[in-house]
């Protein structure tokens, strides 16, 4: 009892505090979202990161007036009735989903603070809007983007045949089809599609880079080389997924394979971006290191 008295007023403390009420409001509803659909978990979390990278401002950020508060709260109500509106465009849409988040988020800012953190939350609801949209944007690259199928189904297949699959590939109805007799003796067929080239995740990738550049003071060429080397790494690393379960699928069965291709998507892009952030963070340092680097490798040898 002595122990949980001064923890239980800790934790009574914490919540006092106007940006950590606030911050744990915002994170009860991605428990919600993890039900319902795992790729929206993903874009939620990352715009719940973008909230955190503002703290120190929104604690600036003075409180609301009354109508504002009232407002914000019946916006947060709201957000879990949303569905119900929702379900008119889109049939298929979960009970909770980023529309939902988004509206939810909102309706926060306005309980908390004034005009000015509204602004600074505007960097997460967009990233969170914009991301759930891209499924959209493919859909409308897609007759740009579906020639190159048959290009990456080939870089993949001879990816395969270098590590020791005897893969190979043919058409069917325009579709190309990578096929291999897996350790196991069993035949797999795998159908390439327009959304194993990654644009998708591209497109996501994209924007988070737009949001993150856009607060950046680095010159437009910095800014420009890291957004091509970002955006290749994301068709790379999009080739290296679909390889892994095609050598789950011949190393360990189809079945194995079926439960690598859930989560290795949400895994991999996870990785790469915050390895991208953070070298692109640590830019400067790298490279006075590598100068430095070069300096020692060029001075004469005593």
């Amino acid at each position: 009892m002595k122990t949980t008295a001064p923890q239980t007023s800790r934790v009574l403390s914490l919540m006092k505090d106007r940006v950590n009420l606030f911050y744990f409001l915002a994170f009860v509803p991605l428990l919600l979202i993890l039900y319902y659909d795992a790729w929206i978990l993903v874009v939620a979390s990352y715009g719940f990161v973008f909230l955190l990278l503002k703290s120190e401002r929104l604690r600036s950020a003075k409180e609301p007036k009354r109508l504002q508060r009232v407002l914000g709260v019946i916006a947060a109500i709201g957000s879990f009735f949303a569905y119900y509106a929702l379900r008119i465009v889109v049939p298929t849409a979960g009970f909770y989903g980023a529309i939902n988040y988004i509206v939810f988020l909102f309706g926060l800012f306005l309980i908390f603070f004034d005009a000015s953190g509204l602004k600074e939350g505007f960097t997460s609801l967009f990233f969170i809007a914009a991301a759930t949209s891209s499924s959209l944007v493919a859909s409308w690259l897609k007759p740009y983007f579906s020639p190159f199928l048959g290009n990456v189904t080939y870089l993949i297949v001879n990816i395969l045949r270098t590590v020791g699959v005897n893969a190979y590939f043919y058409y069917s109805s325009s579709i190309p089809i990578i096929g291999f007799t897996s350790l196991s003796g069993n035949l797999v067929l795998t159908s390439f599609v327009y959304e194993c080239i990654g644009v998708f995740s591209a497109l996501v990738f994209s924007i988070i880079l737009v949001i993150v550049l856009f607060e950046d003071p680095s010159g437009s060429k910095v800014k420009l080389l890291a957004s091509v080397i970002g955006v290749l790494g994301t068709f790379a690393l999009n080739i290296i997924r679909v390889t892994i379960i095609l050598l789950t699928d011949y190393f360990y069965g189809v079945e194995a394979g079926a439960t690598v291709h859930y989560i290795i998507g949400y895994a991999l892009f996870s990785a790469w971006l915050a390895l991208f952030l953070y070298i692109y963070s640590k830019r400067q340092s790298i490279q006075m290191k590598i100068q430095s680097f070069r300096r020692k490798s060029t001075l004469p040898k005593a």
